[in-house]
């Protein structure tokens, strides 16, 4: 029971008319998707006295109390008497819920009204989720080969590890959804050939919305990210988002990795980390946005053709370069036909550039510089003009109708497999960079 002390019993307003109203839209409270069988965040509503008077709230409660559970005012119940409400002032109702599995492969939505009843009349709320079956992956080390279905997502709340020899196949359109300190671990094969119609998403396990209209997709360190090991040979990403990690993807020496028409964007730390005796061949793809270097390359051999290398990191200014080479003398890189700007400098510093064999051919930065021997027929200090808002948290990075990126590609440097279409299905033609426009 709650009461306030010291309250005068005549300054109470008992007439029928003197109601509460409540801080949720005409539809109620959509609490969002959760997992099934999983207890759900928190969500909350207020209850409001907007009178001149005090009222009492004779009676708070779930109607069914099924699925869903409630908290008044730091109380834990099922059924609260006698809630007295300043005016002017609210009480917090904190709501949470644990839905059953569906039997569908789609969300199926669960609602229970919240009854409030004040002065004999009595207001009610719609209070809704959605329940998502998932499959669930929890510290798995995989000793034979495995696929992974895209029939529901697939919910890894510890370490996913692929043994040595082991080929892990992700189907198109395929869920990964991993939970905090969670990650993706390769000793043998991935592979992930997603296409436009199906894409294949790594991600974090947070679905609904950190406020208001802001998504979970613009918070990184949700996960940890996905490493190949020195043992790891064979790996195809295509049409695959890795997203959200703490320490984006990296490559163990002697590891290699092909991406096709993919993108890596959104870390707490470095995005691609390359080691020393490594191979990466990434074409199409989307780079973007970390706390440190989006490209970090050892001494290996790198392709990055018509990608868009662009760091617009929401949560510090990035503390490295956007590319960095780390070994420069003892690396073969070709950046071709690539976009690569943003908050920081573009390249790291190195001795001899003219000496080395990182070349950048056709490439456009949004920093100053001059072509040489190594950097050919670039575009310098020119805006690329994509499409993504700080303030509005969204990063599409499609080039603008008038984007100096539009038929300014050389075709003649392209990679043999290289998609002839962007990850969205659209073709690419002579554009720079990952994406044609819209």
């Amino acid at each position: 029971m709650f009461a306030l002390s010291g309250c005068i019993v005549d300054s109470f307003d008992t007439s029928p008319s003197a109601q509460p109203t409540f801080s949720t839209s005409a539809d109620g409270l959509d609490m969002g998707l959760f997992f099934a069988n999983t207890p759900s965040p928190t969500s909350n509503l207020r209850i409001l006295n907007r009178n001149s008077k005090l009222i009492s709230l004779s009676e708070v409660r779930m109607r069914s109390g099924e699925y869903f559970r409630i908290n008044v005012d730091g109380q834990a119940g099922r059924v609260f008497s006698d809630v007295d409400i300043r005016p002017n002032d609210s009480v917090y109702v904190f709501i949470e819920c644990t839905l059953p599995e569906p039997t569908e492969a789609e969300p199926v939505e669960y609602a229970d009204w919240l009854d409030v009843t004040t002065n004999g009349v009595t207001r009610s709320v719609r209070v809704s989720a959605r329940s998502q079956r998932v499959n669930r992956l929890d510290g798995v080390w995989l000793g034979e080969d495995f696929t992974i279905s895209a029939e529901v997502p697939t919910l890894v709340s510890d370490t996913l590890r692929v043994g040595p020899g082991v080929r892990l196949t992700v189907e198109p359109g395929a869920r990964l959804l991993f939970h905090d300190g969670a990650a993706l671990v390769v000793d043998g094969t991935l592979l992930c050939d997603g296409t436009a119609e199906a894409p294949i998403e790594f991600s974090g396990d947070r679905t609904n919305n950190v406020v208001a209209d802001i998504s979970y997709e613009v918070m990184s360190n949700q996960w940890e990210g996905v490493r190949f090991t020195s043992s790891s040979r064979g790996n195809r990403l295509a049409h695959t988002s890795v997203i959200n990690t703490c320490r984006g993807v990296a490559v163990d020496s002697l590891a290699d990795l092909t991406l096709l028409n993919s993108r890596l964007y959104n870390s707490g730390g470095r995005q691609l980390v390359a080691a020393d005796s490594t191979t990466v061949v990434a074409l199409g793809c989307e780079i973007s946005n970390a706390a440190s270097a989006l490209v970090h390359l050892g001494a290996g051999n790198f392709v990055f053709d018509r990608c868009t290398i662009a760091n617009w990191y929401l949560f510090k200014w990035p503390d490295e370069e956007i590319i960095v080479l780390a070994a420069p003398e003892t690396m073969t890189a070709d950046f071709a036909n690539c976009i690569i700007y943003g908050r920081d400098t573009a390249i790291s510093d190195y001795d001899n550039p003219e000496e080395v064999n990182v070349w950048f051919r056709r490439c456009l930065f949004s920093s100053k510089g001059n072509d040489d021997a190594r950097y050919q027929a670039c575009l310098w200090e020119t805006d690329p003009l994509l499409s993504y808002s700080l303030t509005e948290y969204t990063f599409s990075y499609l080039p603008a109708p008038d984007s100096p990126a539009l038929g300014a590609a050389n075709s003649d440097l392209d990679h043999p497999l290289l998609p002839a279409a962007d990850r969205h299905g659209r073709p690419r033609l002579q554009t720079l960079g990952a994406y044609a426009p819209e």
